[in-house]
C-alpha cells in the first residue's frame, strides 16, 4: 500500500506497528519492506466514500450502486472495504438497503445502515477469506439480512433464514476462488443476495441494464481467475 511491493500472506500471525497510526497489531499480511497499514487505517477513506454514496443514491440496483462506488479513487484492488460496499449495496441509502430503502417495501432508516456497518466491521478482516474460509462480504450481507429480518440469538425462523442466506452467498463466493478477488466476490454475492431477498420476502430489486465488465484485471496482485464471469 505504501511502497508498491507485493504483499506477503502469512500462515502464522505476526505483531507489527501500523505505519499510519503507530499502534501494534497482529497481522497475517505484511510488506517485505516492513510497512504495515492496519484495517482501520486501510479502510477509513474508502468507507467514508461508501457511506457518502449510500446516503445520496436513489437507485434500487445494488450492483449498480456497488459499481458506482468502485469508480471512486482511493478504493484499493483488494480488501475488506468491499464488505462495506456489499453491505451498503443492501442497506440504508446506499446499495441492498439503499436499494431496499429506495424500493420502499420495508421501513429502512439511516440508523439501519449504521447498524450494518457496525456489525460488518466486527467480522470483516483483511485476508481472512484464506485464513478462516470466511470472506468478509459473507457476514456483511448476513448482517443486512439479520437487520431486516430481526434475527438475533434466541430467534427461530429469522436466524434460520439469515443463515440460509449466508450459506448461499458463501457457496457463490467459493465457486469464484482461485485466486481471491474481492470485486468478483462482491458482485456475485450481491447477485445471490438479490435472489434470496426475492425468494424470502418477495422483494425484487432492479437489475443492471448491461452486463458487468471488470476493468481491473491489470491491478490484481495475484492474477485474475481464468474464466471469471466479469472479465471483459
Amino acid at each position: 500500500m505504501l511502497c508498491g511491493a507485493p504483499l506477503e500472506y502469512l500462515t502464522t500471525g505476526k505483531t507489527v506497528e501500523c505505519s499510519c497510526c503507530g499502534k501494534d497489531f497482529v497481522t497475517h499480511v505484511v510488506c517485505p519492506n516492513r510497512h504495515y497499514i492496519c484495517d482501520i487505517c486501510h479502510n477509513n477513506y474508502a468507507v467514508g466514500l461508501i457511506k457518502q454514496v449510500c446516503s445520496s443514491t436513489d437507485s434500487t440496483d445494488p450492483i449498480g450502486i456497488f459499481e458506482e462506488m468502485l469508480r471512486f479513487s482511493g478504493v484499493p484492488m483488494l480488501g475488506c472495504h468491499h464488505a462495506f460496499m456489499a453491505a451498503g449495496a443492501f442497506i440504508a441509502a446506499g446499495a441492498f438497503i439503499a436499494a431496499i430503502k429506495n424500493e420502499g417495501t420495508l421501513n429502512v432508516t439511516d440508523s439501519t445502515m449504521e447498524e450494518v456497518f457496525l456489525r460488518t466491521g466486527r467480522q470483516a478482516v483483511g485476508g481472512y477469506c484464506g485464513l478462516t474460509g470466511v470472506c468478509g462480504i459473507t457476514p456483511a450481507l448476513g448482517a443486512c439480512f439479520a437487520v431486516i429480518l430481526g434475527s438475533k440469538c434466541g430467534t427461530d425462523r429469522e436466524q434460520r433464514l439469515t443463515m440460509d442466506a449466508v450459506c448461499e452467498i458463501s457457496a457463490a463466493i467459493r465457486d469464484l476462488t482461485g485466486p481471491s478477488c474481492c470485486k468478483a466476490y462482491a458482485r456475485k454475492a450481491l447477485e445471490t443476495a438479490q435472489h434470496v431477498l426475492k425468494c424470502v420476502l418477495g422483494i425484487t430489486l432492479s437489475a443492471a441494464d448491461t452486463p458487468i465488465a471488470c476493468h481491473d484485471a491489470p491491478r490484481h496482485p495475484h492474477g485474475c481467475r481464468k474464466g471469471c464471469p466479469y472479465l471483459i
